[in-house]
């Protein structure tokens, strides 16, 4: 039995609308059998009063006190999910403040205040309610981490409690801190915090499916201090076992296999020609290659921690690059997949709104991003990955498209000395998870199947994989 869990992501993975129309039925339904007591006591009331049928009255004023005994249960279920509505609304209507008051977007910050207002007044218990939702979400994930850390060190005398406890502490500060959310495409060193793209002029596609596409821009400028040898990308040759995927992309576990990184290359593109004219794109992204910091490869440590800091780093710049070379033009429709500091790189894609981001799919992200809701976004997660924790608890809220989920599962149960070499973190065990969501029947992964069979369809498929080299870095 697999300990696979689906879910749409965030403390707030339910529909407040839904629950109000739930409590709403319930309502209805206690008021009919109101209606019945009412009409039960009047049988008993004529019932009395003619003395025609001995025990009849009994047997009405019976059924009218079980009916208004009845009637109390929906009605306090029903004020019950109110409650429950109105906290998970106001987690919702946080994070809007939150993206209203860093947009500098005054009108709309009071007028959230107004509503959070209402529903705290209407609902006093609301806001503690949403407190603990929130606090109980961002610290459930440290837990497994904890036992696991446990569970690796228990041959070294005195260690195996107090890391286990350190890990935990740590990896439950980085979700109560709230670092691991991108809520914005990387920046250049020294460029202003908020997002270029939120202000850049914008243009609107009739049935377009994706993110917001924006004008491309010029590469951003170098900045102080940093050397003039730019970084490059060069096409290899794919190995044997990269050459044999070279048809459509079939599931997430596919997906998984194709991501580069075993050899030379570091990012795969694949261009879809498809029935009618037009093209997509899927582009595969590797994780870090090299621990050290300012190697020739841009797939480094350094990259890593810019990326987290919420920079632009060479690996990204990297991204960009091979998908010029590969011909992918702005504005074009792109599926991105990427594992480790590849899905940070997918999910600055997504967020800087060049490309026609579609779909973004992550394996084993240490941040999670808050993509346009045009954008499905799918997370497959390990809750003993320490790499995956450092996205701590993500966002309150639900990011992406409807359709849009984690799928998260313990990748060693048992734990050992083998989690010291961050076997959950591996791309190997993520094809594993993703093959089990590929043959989840869980309705939300319909919308990649749509993809899957669109992407089926293409009348060609041309592969191309890219090298890349920080140049004097």
């Amino acid at each position: 039995m697999s300990d696979l869990e689906i879910r749409s992501g965030g403390a707030i993975a339910v529909d407040t609308e839904l629950l109000r129309a739930v409590a709403a039925r319930l309502r209805e339904f206690g008021i009919r059998l109101g209606e019945f007591a009412d009409r039960a006591r009047w049988v008993a009331t004529d019932a009395a009063a003619t003395a025609t049928r001995f025990g009849i009255d009994l047997e009405a004023r019976w059924l009218a006190s079980g009916a208004d005994r009845a009637a109390e249960q929906p009605a306090a279920l029903a004020a019950a999910l109110d409650g429950l509505a109105a906290a998970y609304e106001l987690i919702e209507l946080r994070a809007q403040h939150a993206a209203a008051a860093a947009a500098g977007d005054a009108d709309a910050a009071r007028a959230i205040e107004s509503r959070m207002a209402l529903l705290e007044q209407e609902y006093p218990d609301a806001a503690r309610a949403a407190d603990t939702a929130v606090r109980g979400w961002r610290s459930g994930g440290p837990i497994e981490m904890a036992r696991q850390a446990a569970a690796a060190t228990w041959w070294i005398p005195g260690m195996a409690l107090p890391l286990a406890v350190g890990t935990g502490v740590l990896w439950g500060g980085v979700a109560l801190a709230g670092f691991g959310r991108m809520s914005r495409a990387p920046v250049s060193p020294g460029a202003p915090a908020a997002d270029a793209a939120a202000t850049a002029p914008s243009t609107s596609v009739p049935g377009h499916r994706g993110g917001t596409r924006h004008p491309p821009t010029a590469p951003p400028a170098t900045p102080p201090g940093a050397p003039t040898a730019p970084t490059t990308v060069r096409a290899v040759a794919p190995t044997p076992s990269s050459a044999l995927a070279s048809g459509p992309l079939t599931g997430l576990a596919d997906a998984a296999r194709r991501v580069p990184g075993a050899a030379e290359a570091r990012v795969r593109v694949e261009r879809y020609a498809m029935p009618g004219g037009g093209s997509q794109a899927a582009v595969y992204i590797a994780g870090t290659q090299t621990i050290s910091g300012g190697s020739g490869d841009p797939f480094d440590m350094r990259s890593n921690l810019e990326l987290y800091g919420g920079e632009r780093s060479a690996s990204l710049e990297s991204v960009e690059l091979a998908l010029r070379e590969a011909g992918v033009a702005p504005g074009e429709p792109v599926h991105v997949f990427g594992h480790s500091q590849g899905a940070m790189l997918a999910s600055a894609l997504a967020m800087e709104g060049t490309y026609d981001v579609q779909t973004l799919v992550t394996y084993g992200s240490p941040v999670e991003a808050a993509v346009p809701d045009s954008v499905l976004s799918v997370g497959i997660r390990h809750t003993d990955d320490p790499v995956a924790g450092l996205a701590g608890a993500g966002h309150a809220e639900t990011v992406g498209a409807p359709g849009s989920f984690v799928a998260e599962r313990v990748a060693d149960p048992t734990g050992g000395v083998q989690d010291l070499t961050l076997a959950a973190h591996g791309i190997e065990r993520y094809a594993e998870t993703a093959a089990m969501v590929d043959a989840s029947s869980d309705p939300r992964t319909a919308a990649l199947r749509e993809l899957w069979r669109d992407l089926g369809s293409a009348e060609s498929v041309t592969v191309t994989e890219y090298a890349a080299d920080r140049g004097g870095n």
